[in-house]
């Protein structure tokens, strides 16, 4: 409560006092005092029914009665206004002042009562309590009039907007939008379970996206209400965060749209001119809130343009889908095209955008985002009926035919494994040979994505693209169908009338390869039908041999013990590595740092004797395994022979490499320390020797005999430690 004295009213007569004076100082102060009287703006006249939301808010400077013990900061960016209340005398209802429902970030009333002022927090600081938050009861008597202060915090998009309304209209008004609002949140919340349901089922990029636009649909109302801003801390104005959660919801809406009638697919070019200008919009968007000055509010109009603009264009493109028979469109089309046509009216006779939605722009964008989902149920429904015919075709025999010569040895098994791409090619061969004109592609499904190969001696590239474009589609129920058994033949057709022929050629999990043939009408026939199922049976065979000679290769390459590279395989693979530094070192005139790693097992035969053969492989099992968690991913690992073990650190200097061995070395005693299973054991330790590819030693022989001199001397001072070549210099390198 302030205490004040009596302010002069606007209407109170002033006195001039006649001293002496010429006529002209007379007439001057007539003049001055008519045009001040003129300056003056008469009180606001309630009466009648019908509310007034035009009010003209007088600014003034911060009052000097409000404050007896000091003065109002001179550079306070606070603004102040006058607001003058008069009710009729003949006014039979109570009246309120009415801000907006998005609370400002500072706002505070000086409410007259008796002969001072009270203060009302009105922004987000101000209390939750009673049915409207964002309401002030003016309490005057018939006749009367009274002076009202307003401190605001101006913020650009969010402008200050109070109006008067009587009482009971108000509240009746607040009571229906109430109830309509909570009927949309109601049937937005339904939606969002029944989106959520579907996608338990089946998970599409457009169920993501209406996911999104319906909780941002929900987030906006929640904003538009405001409780949400004074319950919660948000960092920033509450009418920014509004106004962005508008921009959200429109975005999100278009790109459904754009999804759910497939228009990446149909009109590429379209598609991508509508993302640009989302981004665009979005940008924008966010630039306007940070912008503190009144430049903010064009910003955001040019934003909301060119979202309106994106969707005029996913209008015109559904149109487009629509007349070439693209059954997603048929519903989604009225509903873009009318969304369009109410936000450019809404647009064009409110306030919005150039600041906060109004009501009925709430409910809009509201309605519509419950709308969005009936539309992919519409699309969905469809495309279970009509958007492919998928048929299985069981085998009619299981006996093969005989191939003719030329074929047999096109498919013959390869003298050694390939890899997938190599295989790949050359059965795609065989069908551009046997088969010309038939177009011809294999499909991968690898870590839940598609990729696609085509032959090398013929482009159809274009029939690959129009496949991979209705993927999506048939995705689920193409996978199903081949999942009911390998021996199964597909042939589905299009909504264009294109037929597809798919034989599953290795259903490993995570690894499916199908082979796909696009015959055109001349060419579906029982004869090409037939040929195409006995080479991909034939083919079918030679991805199962090849994978068996792979695996057994990779077999042969590993000591059956330890799981590591026997001394084959390592020598093989070592030699390759080594002889890439020398090839590099001649390019670059400089050596690379290659270290070698030879480990030997202490009194491993005295162990074997005490303990039994089978606590000796247990011991070099859990030996290499200690090894391998030591080394890093390109550090080559193996088996030399007996108790020894041998390891190549590219790219590691001998001081590196010396590291690396002795946390190896420490390693290895430690976890047979905590595993020591076996009674009157000794401690099981390790001896490692350490070498460097140099100009001298050049070659995995001359590493791996210098580093077996040094590991013997590290057995020659007591074992259980590990020993650098005499050979090596580095003064990094510890003496040992």
């Amino acid at each position: 409560m302030f205490s004040i004295q009596h302010l002069p009213r606007k209407n109170d007569q002033r006195r001039v006092i006649h001293q002496p004076a010429n006529g002209i100082r007379l007439i001057l102060l007539v003049l001055l005092l008519s045009l001040s009287c003129s300056l003056v703006a008469n009180p606001v006249y309630l009466s009648g029914d019908d509310p007034i939301t035009d009010l003209q808010l007088r600014p003034v400077t911060p009052p000097p009665v409000f404050f007896k013990s000091s003065a109002p900061n001179k550079d306070s960016h606070l603004n102040w206004y006058r607001l003058d209340i008069e009710l009729s005398p003949y006014s039979p209802h109570d009246w309120l002042m009415v801000f907006r429902q998005v609370p400002h970030k500072k706002l505070d009333v000086f409410i007259p009562v008796n002969n001072g002022y009270h203060l009302k927090k009105m922004g987000i600081d101000g209390s939750l309590s009673g049915m409207a938050p964002n309401t002030i009861m003016l309490k005057l008597k018939p006749g009367e009039t009274k002076t009202w202060y307003i401190r605001h915090d101006p913020v650009a998009l969010n402008s200050l907007n109070p109006e008067l309304w009587p009482s009971l209209n108000y509240y009746e008004a607040l009571s229906e939008q109430q109830t309509a609002i909570s009927s949309i949140q109601t049937l937005l919340i339904v939606a969002l379970i029944f989106i959520f349901t579907l996608t338990l089922r089946n998970r599409t990029p457009a169920l993501y996206l209406l996911i999104s636009h319906l909780l941002a649909a929900n987030m906006m109302i929640l904003m538009w209400e405001g409780d949400i801003f004074r319950v919660v801390s948000w960092p920033g104005d509450p009418g920014h965060w509004l106004s962005l959660m508008t921009a959200t919801v429109l975005v999100t809406g278009i790109i459904s749209y754009r999804t759910l009638t497939l228009l990446p697919i149909y009109t590429p070019k379209t598609d991508r001119l509508i993302l640009a200008l989302n981004t665009v919009g979005m940008a924008l968007a966010v630039y306007a809130v940070t912008l503190a000055s009144t430049a903010s509010g064009a910003t955001l109009k040019l934003a909301a343009y060119t979202l309106l603009a994106s969707f005029a264009l996913v209008a015109l493109a559904t149109a487009y889908c629509l007349y070439n028979g693209i059954r997603p469109a048929k519903m989604a089309f009225p509903s873009a095209l009318t969304m369009v046509i109410l936000l450019s009216w809404s647009w064009y006779t409110g306030a919005w955008p150039g600041n906060l939605p109004s009501y009925p722009e709430l409910m809009l964008l509201s309605f519509h985002a419950v709308l969005l989902p009936l539309c992919y149920w519409y699309g969905h429904q469809q495309n279970l009926h009509h958007a492919m015919s998928i048929n299985a075709i069981a085998p009619s025999s299981g006996k093969r035919r005989i191939f003719e010569t030329a074929l047999r040895e096109h498919l013959q098994n390869p003298d050694s494994p390939l890899s997938d791409n190599d295989l790949i090619q050359k059965v795609l061969a065989t069908f551009e040979e046997v088969l010309p004109g038939v177009p011809a592609m294999m499909l991968c499904h690898q870590q839940d994505e598609w990729h696609f190969s085509l032959g090398e001696s013929t482009d159809y590239s274009k029939t690959a693209n129009n496949l991979a474009r209705q993927l999506p589609d048939i995705e689920d129920d193409l996978l199903s169908v081949i999942a009911a058994g390998i021996e199964t033949k597909i042939n589905f057709k299009d909504r264009y009338g294109a037929i597809y022929w798919v034989f599953p050629l290795n259903m490993e999990h995570g690894n499916k390869i199908l082979m796909v043939l696009s015959p055109s009408r001349h060419h579906r026939n029982a004869a090409t039908w037939q040929t195409a199922s006995d080479i991909s049976n034939h083919a079918r065979t030679l991805f199962q041999a090849n994978r068996q000679s792979l695996f057994w290769q990779q077999q042969a390459n590993l000591d059956p013990l330890t799981g590591l590279l026997n001394r084959r395989a390592f020598c093989r693979e070592a030699d390759n590595i080594i002889q890439a530094f020398l090839d590099q070192a001649v390019l670059d005139t400089t050596t690379r740092s290659c270290c070698a790693l030879f480990m030997d097992m202490d009194d491993f035969k005295q162990l074997n004797d005490q303990q039994g053969h089978h606590a000796g492989d247990q011991i070099l099992k859990t030996t290499a395994l200690v090894c391998r968690q030591s080394l890093r991913h390109h550090d080559l690992l193996g088996r030399y022979g007996g108790e020894e073990f041998v390891a190549l650190l590219p790219n590691t200097e001998p001081w590196q490499a010396f590291l690396v061995a002795e946390r190896m070395r420490n390693a290895i005693v430690s976890e047979h320390a905590k595993n020591h299973r076996w009674v009157n054991c000794q401690p099981i330790t390790v001896s490692i020797g350490i070498s460097a590819l140099s100009k001298d030693m050049n070659s995995l022989d001359k590493m791996l005999e210098e580093a077996d001199s040094a590991m013997y001397q590290a057995k020659q001072k007591g074992k259980n430690r590990t020993s650098i070549s005499t050979s090596l210099t580095d003064v990094r390198l510890p003496a040992t």
